[in-house]
């Protein structure tokens, strides 16, 4: 055997140097993949119930409340999971030569420790807010938050709009963005936290977060940007993507909890101050733990 093939990285290991470049370019074509991965689950999953509109019938067994239409709605959020996986994972192996998990996905002892503290910094800081700022509107009832659904049994409910938050949106984003492309920029760690934030914001500019303006939209990038300056602060401090799933999954059951449970506030004034609170949370993380030498999703396992 030739010793000399000894000493080249394999293609899966972390070593290997990666086939595109780490410049602006390579950093752009990179932020434009993750947009376009996550564009492609999400068009996919929505484009695949199509399908069930030429079943006769289908539709009407489908609609309101019915718990196959829940399970249909699941099954897309799982759906859109799995494309990002998949996809991500074909990228870290044809093209930065490196493992999936060294992006932070993987799970340990640790992970639902992780989890749940994201979850209780941004539901816990949103719902604060929330309750701080003056009301403008009684409680939203259960026909205006739920819509159709709100004859649908409890745990259907749960799962369903827990699947939204987590298996849909938080746990495929942040691995797209707090994962990979945090991962591919960890030896320039204040570059890589605010390439991060910046795409990550941005993308929301086509969000319907109850915008009705163009100026509202531009607005509503303050909730994106503050969630994901605290999502990173903690993946920091914790070396886990799982704290910053907790905190974006968490960002959304806040959001529930506070539309059901406290009164109405103004929106615009919602977005700016949560925003504000959790992206003053979110620095002082990042500050303090690059301060701290804390480092990027190392790829050590926790």
């Amino acid at each position: 055997m030739d010793s000399s093939a000894l000493s080249q990285p394999s293609p899966t290991t972390p070593d290997a140097a990666p086939r595109l470049g780490l410049g602006w370019f390579g950093i752009t074509v990179r932020v434009v993949v993750a947009i376009a991965i996550l564009m492609l689950g999400n068009l996919v999953a929505g484009l695949a119930p199509a399908a069930l509109a030429l079943i006769p019938g289908a539709m009407e067994l489908l609609s309101g409340a019915s718990p196959w239409g829940f399970a249909v709605a699941i099954a897309m959020q799982v759906l859109v999971l799995a494309i990002v996986v998949v996809v991500v994972g074909a990228w870290m192996r044809w093209v930065e030569r490196s493992p999936l998990r060294v992006t932070g996905w993987r799970w340990n002892r640790r992970s639902p420790l992780y989890l749940l503290l994201g979850i209780l910094a941004a539901a816990g800081s949103l719902i604060a807010v929330v309750a701080l700022l003056p009301s403008t509107a009684p409680v939203l009832d259960d026909s205006a938050l739920l819509g159709g659904r709100s004859e649908a049994p409890t745990a259907l409910l749960i799962a369903y709009y827990l699947g939204l938050a987590f298996l849909q949106q938080a746990i495929p984003e942040e691995l797209l963005f707090r994962g990979w492309l945090l991962w591919r920029l960890r030896d320039r760690p204040a570059l890589a936290v605010a390439v991060t934030t910046l795409a990550f914001t941005v993308i929301h500019l086509v969000s319907n977060g109850g915008q009705e303006s163009v100026w509202e939209h531009v607005m509503y990038l303050a909730l994106p940007f503050g969630f994901a300056l605290l999502a990173a602060g903690l993946l920091l401090w914790t070396g886990s993507l799982w704290a910053a799933v907790g905190v974006h999954g968490g960002f959304h059951v806040g959001n529930y909890i506070a539309a059901g449970t406290l009164p109405q506030v103004d929106t615009v004034t919602s977005w700016l101050a949560i925003g504000a609170v959790q992206a003053a949370i979110g620095l002082v993380l990042v500050v303090t733990g690059l301060r701290r030498g804390k480092r990027i999703l190392p790829g050590e396992a926790r």
